[in-house]
């Protein structure tokens, strides 16, 4: 497409140039053409060379090997497209009428300042878009190191959670092997499910697919506390399509099974909520819990969450944690581009 619209341009001088002269001797534009076209096809072709020297010759103003290379360059493109309308006559082999007009050319001097002008011109372009390019090139490969940055930060952080995670659904099945091996057996099959998750999940997810897999510990931990644990769920449609990093909500609930319900004779209950208003998506776990003093994070917890959220939106996102009357409300609020929902 470059090229296409340099000869485009090249044209467009030739066609100018040839009923500019026409107009001033008085002459049918037919008759210049051939000349325009030695003219311009000759500075076009020359041009092509300008673009691989301005390639091959960085541009150092204080430098005297650029500035001889430049002028030897001006020299000679001066003298071709100056004496570019003697070729016709050289092709038909009047070489001393050709020499004779040269020395009697009352535009000679004019044609000499127009090819200084066009080389300017050809070398002050072609080095504006060389730079332009390599300004171009710096900012994609800054975007690049930024977004490996991101993801290699994201990487680690997952690293983090993992381990983690199966720490804690290990000890929930290590407290039924010896009371109730039977149950034990239902928590190892439905670790394993819960593993492939946590292992093999994208950057991003549907909502719906972390509710899964939050459902499914929430059933594992069950298998510990039996009816001590009470769920329940108010999602609106809209929220399971956004697109979220996995393992999102995950050390929320642990966090108030741990906290608001493991310790408690008769339990509690963990609600959890999902809508979308406008451009922006609220997912909340609460629990009616006593509550907790100081840290609430469980170790990895809501400060890796946070971390994560700002590497994957920056300030886009926020996680709030609230004491309530009876327990614990966080609230994670997320946007929702157009091309963060899935489509159904």
């Amino acid at each position: 497409m470059g090229w296409v619209a340099y000869g485009v341009a090249w044209t467009a001088a030739a066609l100018f140039w040839a009923l500019a002269s026409a107009s001033g001797a008085g002459v049918s534009p037919a008759q210049t053409l051939p000349y325009a076209a030695l003219a311009m096809g000759s500075a076009a072709v020359m041009g092509v060379g300008v673009w691989a020297l301005t390639g091959r010759l960085a541009w150092d103003w204080r430098s005297p090997a650029v500035i001889l290379v430049h002028a030897g360059a001006l020299a000679a493109f001066c003298a071709v497209y100056a004496t570019s309308w003697m070729w016709l006559d050289i092709a038909r082999g009047e070489f001393a009428r050709a020499l004779q007009e040269l020395r009697q050319s009352p535009v000679l001097v004019w044609n000499l300042l127009m090819g200084s002008w066009l080389y300017l011109i050809l070398v002050g372009v072609s080095y504006a878009i060389r730079a332009q390019r390599r300004a171009r090139a710096l900012e994609a490969a800054a975007v690049e190191a930024r977004l490996l940055a991101q993801q290699a930060q994201l990487a680690a952080l997952r690293a983090q959670i993992n381990p983690h995670f199966l720490f804690n659904a290990l000890h929930s099945v290590g407290a039924l092997v010896g009371s109730d091996p039977m149950r034990a057996d239902q928590a190892l099959e439905r670790l394993g499910d819960l593993l492939r998750y946590a292992l093999h999940a994208g950057e991003e997810v549907p909502l719906r697919s972390e509710l899964a897999f939050t459902r499914d510990y929430l059933a594992l931990e069950q298998l510990r506390l039996g009816d001590r644990l009470r769920m329940s769920e108010q999602i609106d449609q809209a929220s399971e399509a956004v697109l979220v990093p996995p393992l999102l909500l995950q050390p929320l609930v642990e966090n108030a099974v741990r906290h608001g319900i493991a310790n408690r004779v008769d339990g509690g209950s963990i609600h959890l909520r999902a809508r979308v208003e406008g451009n922006r998506c609220r997912v909340t776990v609460s629990d009616d819990g006593p509550g907790a003093s100081g840290n609430v994070d469980g170790g990895v917890g809501l400060e890796s969450i946070r971390r994560r959220l700002a590497v994957h939106y920056g300030e886009s996102a926020s996680l709030l944690v609230c004491q309530r009357d009876r327990g614990f409300e966080v609230m994670v609020e997320l946007p929702v581009p157009a091309a963060a929902i899935e489509e159904d």
